[in-house]
């Protein structure tokens, strides 16, 4: 029994067959967004939207993803009028969903034809958790390549014991951020919020709500590739000082609007703002592994 058989053998005797959006924020992205698509028409699991944020792109992004949909009737895209950046495209790509799951599927990413399958399994194995994810191979715009993984929520129990790991900004917290989550998580998050220096590492208040709201299953497997372009965002980062302490603000702010009780979010929030050396020190070793700067 081959790979894909046996995920499929364990998907019917589970008999949960969630509706799993994949969300896919695009803008100028010609030149790379095929094999995108491409990964997603792939998918082992049948009962998938796609849904496409063009964000007023002036190449012929529009033309790619429109061809696309034109060949399958799961697919919908939302044209912008105007550019919205990643954070609000992403927002409103997610208040537009209609699975039950979602997941980014970045317009540089590509995902293998299990991708989708074996991350709705291990959320069906674990019902307390709110995200799944695999390990993620980064390919650099030099081509260099590097396995990224992050386990260091695996074991720990209790969104006291998760917001604890993930304010010291671990190494590979990014990682989730390419996974599949519980659609419940965005409305009760309020979405991907902007701090004071724009989206500077927006997807670190994203993934630190959502581990104060249930847990992280790693499935300890490459399922992703993520490809780094000249001009991908992150790398346009100067992770000044305005903006380390932007984050660390965005950080204490997500911790007091979360569901954990006030003590632990008094704790969590006091960690933040009361050790800013130990951290901002975190934060910058946590951003030359993901940007190699």
């Amino acid at each position: 029994m081959d790979k894909i058989e046996q995920i499929r053998a364990r998907q019917t005797k589970s008999g949960w067959r969630p509706k799993v959006t994949a969300l896919v924020p695009c803008y100028n992205s010609s030149a790379f967004i095929s094999r995108t698509l491409d990964s997603l028409a792939a998918q082992t699991w049948d009962n998938i939207e796609i849904l496409i944020g063009d964000d007023n792109s002036t190449d012929a992004t529009f033309e790619i993803v429109s061809a696309f949909a034109s060949a399958r009737d799961d697919v919908r895209i939302l044209r912008r009028n105007q550019n919205l950046g990643w954070l609000k495209n992403s927002n409103d790509l997610m208040a537009n969903a209609t699975g039950e799951l979602m997941f980014f599927a970045f317009h540089d990413d590509i995902i293998d034809p299990t991708y989708v399958e074996t991350l709705v399994l291990a959320l069906d194995d674990n019902t307390d958790a709110v995200l799944s994810f695999s390990d993620v191979e980064v390919i650099e715009v030099s081509g260099e390549h590097a396995i990224s993984k992050f386990d260091f929520l695996s074991g720990l129990q209790g969104s006291f014991a998760r917001g604890r790991l993930m304010v010291r900004l671990p190494h590979g917290w990014w990682v989730p951020n390419r996974g599949l989550f519980r659609a419940w998580a965005f409305q009760r998050s309020g979405g991907i919020k902007p701090n004071s220096q724009g989206e500077y590492c927006a997807d670190w208040t994203w993934l630190l709500h959502l581990s104060l709201l249930g847990g992280f299953v790693r499935v300890p497997e490459v399922l992703c590739h993520k490809y780094y372009q000249p001009d991908s965002i992150s790398k346009r980062w100067d992770h000044n000082r305005d903006q380390r302490k932007a984050l660390r603000g965005a950080g204490m702010r997500e911790v007091w609007h979360s569901e954990v009780g006030l003590a632990q979010r008094a704790f969590l929030a006091a960690y933040i703002a009361l050790q800013p050396w130990r951290w901002l020190q975190r934060l910058r070793r946590a951003q030359r592994k993901i940007t190699g700067r």
